[in-house]
């Protein structure tokens, strides 16, 4: 039994032998319901496919790279942001310390990425009515604060943006590659019941010879000549005999 693969790169590999096959013997075996052109045509639209689905991929990965990068910035400017509240409000947690963001008592980083862009934000909007409080050094200002927490969100949209156009382009790719694959299968089956299993042509489509078994009954096509015309029936040899055996032996 042919195998057919389902890794996108072994498939085309296995669809350029399978067009070449059609456009060599294609025409001669009569596989008229799988011509070579649109076999070719279903080729070269899964290869797109997986070429556009390819780079989207790389861009989505390349773009998690830069949220992760980002969120790391904006976790880090916080932790420090958190000092610098304990030195304005207080080593300990007090409703004082609600103004800067930090309303729970943990007054820890959140670990959610929509809390921590929360947090960073209503610490910015403290260090911007307070800017006596920043530490320009350490970074740690309202225009500081600001830029690094936009960062962040531009990030995580593109990064959105981009999972989806992958998503998207995935199963354009899926869907191209179930119809190439139902394209093989069909020129299998119809080498099936074409050619022997011992032909060669199977190799020149990139397939394996099948195994044959004695219990299996295989349908060759084969072409159809006009009946030949029966043979007459032989006539057969009379011999006369002579009662006068001169005039036998005269004839």
């Amino acid at each position: 039994m042919q195998t057919v693969p389902t890794a996108v790169k072994d498939l085309l590999s296995l669809g350029q032998h399978v067009v070449k096959g059609l456009e060599m013997h294609g025409l001669w075996l009569g596989m008229t319901q799988t011509p070579s052109s649109e076999f070719r045509r279903f080729l070269d639209e899964t290869e797109k496919a997986e070429t556009a689905w390819s780079d989207a991929e790389n861009t989505r990965v390349h773009l998690q790279a830069r949220v992760a990068a980002a969120d790391k910035d904006l976790t880090a400017w916080l932790a420090k942001a958190r000092l610098v509240v304990m030195l304005a409000r207080g080593e300990k947690w007090s409703e004082r310390w609600i103004e800067t963001g930090f309303a729970h008592r943990a007054t820890n980083v959140p670990k959610r990425v929509d809390a921590r862009i929360k947090l960073a934000r209503k610490v910015v909007v403290f260090l911007a009515l307070h800017p006596e409080y920043g530490v320009p050094f350490a970074d740690v200002t309202a225009a500081r604060g600001r830029s690094i927490y936009e960062r962040m969100i531009q990030a995580r949209a593109a990064s959105d943006l981009a999972a989806d156009s992958c998503t998207m382009k995935k199963r354009v790719r899926d869907a191209a590659k179930r119809v190439l694959r139902s394209t093989i299968y069909q020129v299998i089956r119809t080498l099936d019941f074409t050619i022997a299993p011992n032909d060669p042509r199977w190799l020149a489509f990139g397939l394996n010879q099948p195994i044959t078994s004695p219990l299996r009954r295989r349908h060759v096509h084969r072409h159809r000549f006009s009946e030949a015309p029966t043979e007459p029936e032989p006539i057969p040899l009379i011999t006369e005999t002579h009662s006068d055996p001169e005039r036998t032996v005269a004839a």
